[in-house]
């Protein structure tokens, strides 16, 4: 009876996750390139949060790389980048532990200054490959 109950339960989270979650071909270009400019590296996408809307793609297509602030470390792991566009920001957090091949990115949307974090879209950052001299 455990078990079954243990299935079901994992059968429902996992029914969960995909409802909040896009198609990872999703990823608008605007998101990516942002990610890209602030970290200089390529952002690889593995998920895309039902929280990006189309609002957040005209702001973030607009900003340069120059409107973030400085990659800021928050612990040995963990760095963040904020950027505040009227009264939402953004948060860029790369999170690279010592087991991991590639840093994980995540963009995060906070509606106003006390609302809850709104995850937008994840995924890994792969050093860019220098071209070769001709």
């Amino acid at each position: 009876m455990k078990t079954l109950v243990h299935v079901v339960l994992l059968l429902l989270i996992s029914w969960l996750s995909v409802a909040q979650t896009k198609p990872v071909s999703t990823t608008p270009s605007a998101v990516a390139s942002v990610i890209e400019g602030v970290t200089g590296k390529q952002f690889i996408p593995d998920t895309v949060y039902a929280a990006l809307t189309d609002e957040d793609e005209a702001l973030l297509a607009k900003q340069s790389a120059a409107n973030w602030d400085l990659p800021r470390e928050n612990g040995k792991y963990v760095m963040y980048s904020n950027l505040i566009v009227g009264t939402r920001s953004y948060q860029l957090l790369i999170t690279k532990l010592p087991k991991d091949e590639l840093a994980t990115a995540q963009l995060i949307r906070y509606e106003t200054p006390t609302s809850k974090p709104a995850p937008i879209a994840r995924g890994k950052l792969k050093p860019k490959l220098a071209e070769k001299p001709k």
